[in-house]
């Protein structure tokens, strides 16, 4: 899985805040904040062989220091408070959220969190197999509880007695969708956000932000979208 995070070609040409300052340089290294970890005895359970919704606040440091030498961005701009928390919490990170923690580093942190579940999440599905493989990838789909955008546009397409006109295919066949009602869709993300301020303007931002992971693939036509070949769980036969 490292060899595909390592990848950089998924995102933007590299900006960085300037005084560039290393991780190391600012924040020291993990063991500062973690003295009794023990790589010895972790094995395995390092970061990279973990899906994100289960790393530690450690995992995340790591993490987080690997996307900063990887990708040349400056420790600086990062506030590491921000990123104090659990893995599930840091999953849940609109790019927005991701953006106010690390400012213009926040979008190369989102997307390198992207790659690697999509990544996580294909293997996981892969060594299920079977029936399985298609829960795997049905999982939730008519729940609307999903925690990432573009899942809960593509549950809300999914479930006609909670869509109520606000989105509609336009080509179930080829995955292309259109936004119908866009302030009720972002009044609706809003509210499981738990978002008030949530506006079709914001969401509509997020949403770009799946072209370049290639979950959504861009339509040049005003409200509407297409599912990109890394997202899964709309096409009729693989339901």
């Amino acid at each position: 899985m490292l060899d595909s995070v390592t990848h950089s070609t998924f995102l933007p040409n590299t900006m960085i805040c300037e005084p560039l300052m290393s991780w190391t340089e600012l924040f020291g290294t993990t063991e500062d904040y973690y003295p009794s970890f023990d790589h010895q005895t972790v094995g395995d359970s390092c970061w990279t062989s973990i899906h994100p919704e289960y790393w530690s606040k450690h995992n995340i440091c790591e993490w987080l220091q690997f996307c900063c030498d990887q990708y040349k961005l400056d420790a600086n701009c990062i506030s590491f408070s921000h990123f104090n928390i659990t893995g599930l919490q840091l999953c849940s990170m609109t790019p927005e959220e991701f953006t106010d923690a690390a400012g213009v580093c926040g979008e190369y942190l989102y997307f390198s969190l992207q790659n690697i579940k999509i990544h996580d999440n294909d293997k996981a599905c892969l060594r299920t197999g079977g029936s399985k493989s298609q829960e795997c990838h049905s999982h939730g789909r008519t729940s609307l509880q999903s925690s990432h955008l573009w899942e809960f546009v593509r549950d809300l397409l999914l479930s006609p007695e909670e869509n109520c006109g606000i989105l509609d295919w336009e080509d179930r066949e080829q995955g292309i969708f259109r936004v119908v009602k866009s302030e009720a869709l972002a009044k609706m993300w809003g509210q499981r956000k738990r978002n008030d301020r949530m506006t079709y303007e914001k969401l509509s931002r997020a949403l770009r932000y799946y072209y370049k992971t290639g979950i959504l693939e861009r339509i040049d036509r005003r409200l509407v979208y297409k599912f990109g070949k890394n997202a899964h769980g709309w096409q009729e036969n693989k339901l």
